[in-house]
């Protein structure tokens, strides 16, 4: 499976974590100190007339470009990792597909929000599934969350993270190309059940095993290919990933953090961000793309090249 084409869209605006941590009733020392611990400073926002469906629809308008005369989006999967409810989060499909000269009349909605920030990982594997079977030829996946509507204090997780707004759309194809995806790996941990919503004590646990949660997973693919590939997390902090290249195992691997202090952890939408900056046809290595979520779900998959070696087989 390919990706044939990736667009994604970070809103400009954004809410400084002073301001969030203000909401909240904290001091500026305590924001200071999140800020320098954690690499968060500030995390990006919709617009008052902004909304999720909007989004998605300037971004399908921008892969209509890439498709072949003639063809049409047969299937569309939207993934949110906050299946919350709110009007500028909520996305109706019907309409999006109504008013998109691209996607087929019949083409399949389908919909994906219970994986946290690895839902991404749900979707790219129903996407997989759905090609092989032969029927469909070009998918359209979705992502991306807002909590534009909610109260300020929601985007601030104490001792974890800051949630940012962002979208990402990408059209999947069958066979191989510059972004070619394999190795698809969807795993959950049941003891991280509680997630979001989950107590102090329950987030530290959390994240005291955000190491051992990374090394299972990315334990599925070769040696080699994991010297070699960029890591494209999800962006939970700067101190994850610090702690985690301290271990003497990871001091090879490059990681992709700088989207971590631009936009906080945009949520299931983050290894897409980071895979339009760093794709393999442009920095001549593969690329693991990641997340970890609170509630325990895990997800991992390769992306290489047609210039890159065979396609990944996970152990």
């Amino acid at each position: 499976m390919n990706i044939a084409a990736l667009a994604t869209y970070i809103p400009p605006a954004r809410v400084s974590i002073d301001q969030v941590i203000a909401h909240r009733g904290g001091n500026p020392a305590e924001a200071r100190t999140f800020g320098q611990l954690f690499g968060l400073r500030q995390a990006s926002t919709l617009a008052n007339e902004e909304s999720a469906e909007g989004c998605f629809q300037a971004l399908l308008q921008q892969l209509a470009a890439s498709l072949d005369d003639g063809e049409q989006i047969d299937a569309v999967i939207l993934i949110q990792g906050l299946p919350a409810g709110s009007w500028r989060q909520s996305v109706n499909l019907a309409a999006l597909r109504q008013q998109s000269n691209v996607i087929a009349a019949d083409a399949p909605l389908l919909y994906l929000n219970q994986q946290n920030c690895a839902t991404v990982f749900w979707g790219l594997r129903l996407a997989e599934r759905l090609l092989a079977g032969g029927k469909h030829r070009c998918i359209a996946l979705l992502v991306g969350d807002t909590l534009a509507d909610f109260d300020l204090a929601e985007r601030y997780v104490p001792g974890c993270t800051m949630i940012g707004d962002a979208f990402a759309a990408a059209l999947l194809k069958p066979g191989g190309g510059q972004r070619q995806v394999s190795g698809i790996q969807c795993f959950y941990h049941p003891g991280f059940w509680q997630g979001l919503d989950g107590s102090r004590e329950d987030i530290k646990r959390f994240y005291q095993s955000h190491n051992d949660l990374v090394a299972h997973a990315l334990a599925t693919y070769p040696q080699d290919l994991r010297k070699r590939a960029w890591l494209l997390p999800h962006n939970i902090n700067r101190l994850s990933w610090q702690t985690w290249l301290r271990h003497p195992d990871n001091h090879h691997q490059a990681v992709a953090t700088d989207l971590i202090s631009d936009c906080g952890h945009c949520f299931s939408a983050d290894p897409l961000l980071l895979l339009e900056r760093y794709a393999p046809q442009d920095t001549g290595r593969p690329a693991l793309l990641l997340s970890v979520g609170l509630g325990g779900w895990v997800g991992c998959a390769a992306v290489t090249s047609d210039a890159s070696p065979e396609p990944v087989h996970a152990q």
